[in-house]
């Protein structure tokens, strides 16, 4: 057995329990390390994703051809992502992380330097987020998985709720920037700052302790990685109840860089400015969703259900805004559901699964969360190019309270929502 494992099984052993700052993952110096460097990568990142919408309506880009943009961007996850999670599991997560974050960067100064010549239209924009998207599908498990390595396995929940926190905290700072950079002087700015930043990423993966990792074996080689990963979710009720309604809220209600970008302009009549700070904005709530997360040990199931609930809710009530004031104050409520709901469901599927299947089970959420923009993407354009913006957003959230109750109703029917405070080390089935 080596050492590592052995620092892993040991720190099982004696897990401490009582520790609810939502922070405390932060006291490995190899995570604040990792996380310094990630952030300032994710503020490029965000500002990306911001400056590709902003471009493609620049090139005459209307609902539908956003919706083909984002199907672009993460078609590749819904097509890989599985595949991508076996291959997480059997790799070195720390070398596999430094090339693939190393290869985002370069495609993003290839978009910058295609803007610069003037040489830009749609079809090339197509074409190089497919590119950035294929890499981002395997980056996603490595990338997350290998986050998990930097601490004890009792702060295994702890450390993927700050991971989200670190990236939408980022978000409060990418799309204004963004939004400022590429009005004052063009998206080709932006792309060349996100291709940089990756480089503090890079630097810090350079100055990591590895001695300091607990690391996770590697999974066996197997015929089919990827049903295995399937099937240690899906056989058990929870579990599987929990997917469904994560998979149909992230479908319809997680369409932002389609849906607000319509209701700034149909509904709330401001410019794309507006919608770089209501994307800030939400971001705020992003972050406070998170930490509410990261101060927990162990969730139950029925919180799947009831935040999702509240995501519908707050969707509802953000895409009836009259006013910009309006949008940004209901946007904070809606941010910390909407990251309070993927985390409750990552760190669920996450509890009662093994170590070796943790990029699967990783890759399987980030399929259905991320994966699924493809097709509520273009499905949120056509509403919105059709009807307006604010049924582009509120179809979403009739979609979301529906499941969600109907989650509750059939779980407590089959039994499946346990008590609301399981102790750790506890089942949830």
């Amino acid at each position: 057995m080596g050492s590592g494992q052995q620092r892993w099984l040991s720190a099982l052993a004696v897990r401490n329990v009582t520790d609810s700052n939502p922070l405390r993952s932060f006291r490995e110096r190899n995570v604040r390390i990792f996380f310094g460097g990630l952030w300032i990568s994710t503020i490029g990142t965000w500002a990306h994703n911001i400056a590709m919408v902003l471009l493609v309506r620049e090139l005459g880009g209307t609902g539908i051809q956003l919706g083909i943009a984002a199907a672009c961007q993460f078609g590749p996850l819904l097509l890989l992502g599985l595949y991508a999670g076996a291959v997480a599991d059997r790799v070195d997560r720390y070398r596999t992380t430094l090339r693939l974050q190393a290869a985002m960067g370069v495609v993003a100064l290839v978009l910058a330097a295609v803007i610069f010549s003037g040489d830009v239209n749609l079809g090339l924009v197509y074409g190089l987020t497919f590119i950035f998207g294929t890499l981002s599908a395997f980056d996603n498990p490595t990338r997350r998985t290998l986050s998990t390595e930097l601490v004890p396995p009792e702060n295994t929940g702890n450390i993927l709720a700050l991971g989200t926190s670190v990236m939408t905290s980022a978000r409060v700072v990418g799309p204004a920037l963004a939004a400022l950079l590429a009005s004052a002087h063009g998206t080709e700015w932006v792309f060349l700052l996100n291709g940089v930043s990756y480089l503090s990423f890079l630097f810090a993966m350079a100055r990591l302790d590895q001695s300091r990792l607990y690391p996770i074996e590697p999974a066996e080689k197997s015929k089919s990685p990827v049903r295995e990963g399937l099937a240690a979710v899906w056989t058990i009720p929870a579990l599987r109840l929990a997917l469904i309604i994560f998979a149909v809220i992230s479908t319809f209600a997680y369409n932002h860089s389609v849906g607000l970008p319509l209701l700034v302009a149909d509904t709330l009549g401001r410019d794309d400015v507006a919608f770089g700070w209501l994307m800030s904005m939400m971001s705020v709530g992003n972050v406070m969703g998170s930490l509410l997360v990261a101060r927990m040990h162990h969730i139950a199931d029925v919180w799947v259900y009831r935040i999702g609930l509240c995501l519908g809710l707050t969707l509802a009530a953000l895409s009836l805004s009259t006013s910009l004031w309006m949008a940004l104050i209901l946007v904070v409520p809606f941010g910390m559901s909407g990251t309070a709901f993927v985390n409750i469901t990552t760190v669920v599927t996450q509890q009662d699964v093994s170590p070796q299947m943790r990029s699967r089970v990783l890759a399987i959420t980030a399929v259905l969360f991320i994966g699924s923009t493809p097709i509520g993407g273009p499905i949120t354009g056509l509403v919105g190019d059709t009807i307006n913006g604010m049924w582009a957003n509120l179809y979403g959230a009739i979609i979301s309270i529906v499941i969600a109750i109907w989650g509750m109703v059939v779980a407590a029917r089959r039994g499946v929502v346990m008590a609301d405070t399981v102790q750790p080390g506890e089942s949830t089935t």
